[in-house]
């Protein structure tokens, strides 16, 4: 299973992990059995990692797992105003950091990777002593970075085991090259599908290419080139970017690259058609998934259907995919409907918020809160969102999150976040305010939530009104 994986790859020769830094499965073996010895002396149950993505996060996420205890991994990107209620919401003592974000964690105790890599694990290397049950929580993953209102997700081993081995059914490997296969996660590690692909590559041996820096096109285009990527998996503002340059010149190689998996908000079949036009070695596929669905729940079977563009592909194996419509379930063509799944990717619930768990997980069936349909051949469509959440370059905003961090500056008295419509399938963050008084400017706003919250979850406008508009029944509408 997954916690023993990277003892199980030590004989591995080629390279886990490519990019400024490389090392092997030994490598990361040895780096994740030191952190495994100092956390099994703590009492921790939940042990968060707050790290770039890299060899240090994997072996720092492989630490925790082989001292039996459950892994909380957090943006790195995140500010501390959005992390600590996050750790003391998860029961957080121990922060595995490095030094430059050592400070951010003053009241816990910090594991910091540059003194494990001095002291890295000359012993044994042996599997999980005492591993939990695959039943057990494996990973804590926060729903959004919102201060008091976050959901975290429990997944389970089996969870994630179920994903990972659904995710390479679905998949083709068998026409590439053997051993040349590459991935580049243009996603975060932390995310839930970022910990999904970086567990795939290190069940197939695949070696994972980082990319510093973080996103941007050319830095995309350069790290294809430097490192013969061939497969990426990535926010659907990767395929977006690429489509709006067809037909300029790219001045890099990026002829490795053959598949380019394109997961976090829904993208347009005739952005795909001009994607496959414009670069017709790869292939582009789609995918839907939600961070309680561990994350996978429908994905294209070998190959990319031209005829079903539009789809984001079928139920898993051994997945049951329903449509809820006017109360009842059904998997009748073109029905739509609420997306309701059944299977072992659906969480084991929320980290101690039963009520919230109840709300959406019924008889072991996820309601998903998405619209849609399934089409006569079991191929599901998206049509839309029954939740608030707005995409925003393939990362989830929740628009109470930021309407909490509005208030908290004692500026406004009341306010609704919703999103509209930008170029590409993005979606700008906007925001209605009433202030407090009418010496309150949209900039001081919007400065005092840059320093609170992530770049994309800062809003792109800001409106001041005098009232907000409310439904018959009193409740603020939200969106335009």
């Amino acid at each position: 299973m997954i916690r023993n994986l990277l003892i199980d790859r030590t004989n591995w020769s080629g390279a886990a992990i490519l990019g400024e830094t490389s090392c092997t499965y030994r490598d990361l073996a040895r780096q994740a059995l030191a952190i495994s010895e100092i956390l099994a002396e703590k009492d921790d149950k939940n042990v968060a990692i707050f790290l770039p993505d890299g060899e240090r996060f994997v072996a720092a996420l492989f630490g925790v797992f082989m001292a039996g205890k459950v892994a909380f991994p957090l943006n790195a990107g995140m500010t501390a105003h959005e992390i600590l209620p996050l750790l003391a919401q998860a029961d957080v003592h121990t922060v595995i950091t490095d030094k430059k974000h050592g400070s951010m964690f003053g009241n816990f105790s910090a594991v910091l990777m540059e003194e494990i890599v001095q002291t890295e694990w000359n012993g044994p290397l042996y599997p999980v002593r005492e591993a939990p049950a695959p039943q057990k929580t494996l990973l804590l993953l926060a729903t959004s970075g919102t201060t008091g209102r976050a959901k975290l997700v429990e997944i389970s081993e089996m969870n994630l085991d179920y994903c990972v081995h659904s995710y390479i059914d679905k998949m083709d490997y068998g026409k590439y090259e053997t051993g040349k296969i590459r991935y580049l996660i243009a996603t975060p590690y932390s995310s839930v599908y970022g910990l999904l692909i970086l567990t795939v590559c290190l069940v197939k041996s695949f070696p994972v290419v980082t990319m510093s820096g973080g996103f941007s096109l050319p830095r995309f285009y350069q790290t294809v080139q430097d490192y013969k990527v061939t497969h990426s998996e990535g926010g659907t503002m990767t395929g977006i970017l690429m489509e709006q340059t067809a037909g300029r010149p790219v001045p890099y190689d990026v002829s490795s690259l053959r598949y380019l998996g394109l997961a976090g908000s829904k993208i347009e079949e005739d952005v795909l058609k001009r994607l496959a036009a414009a670069y017709p070695r790869m292939e582009f596929w789609t995918g839907y998934g939600m961070t309680e669905a561990s994350p996978l729940i429908a994905k294209p079977y070998k190959v990319m259907d031209a005829r079903k563009l539009a789809s984001v592909g079928t139920a898993l194996p051994g997945e049951e995919i329903q449509i809820f419509a006017d109360g009842v379930l059904t998997a009748r063509p073109h029905v739509m409907g609420e997306i309701v799944v059944k299977g072992p990717n659906v969480m084991l619930g929320y980290y101690r918020n039963e009520e919230a768990t109840r709300e959406i997980v019924h008889g072991g069936r996820l309601y998903t809160g998405d619209i849609g349909y399934l089409d006569e051949e079991g191929y599901l469509y998206i049509c839309g969102r029954v939740k608030n959440v707005i995409i925003v370059r393939g990362f989830n905003v929740y628009p109470e999150e930021v309407e909490s961090c509005l208030r908290s500056s004692g500026l406004v008295r009341e306010c609704v976040v919703y999103g509209e419509n930008a170029k590409g399938e993005s979606e700008n963050v906007c925001a209605d305010v009433v202030a407090r008084n009418e010496s309150v400017r949209a900039e001081t706003l919007r400065a005092y939530c840059a320093e609170h919250l992530s770049a994309y979850k800062v809003p792109q406008k800001i409106s001041l009104v005098e009232t907000l508009e409310r439904t018959a029944t009193g409740k603020v509408k939200r969106g335009k």
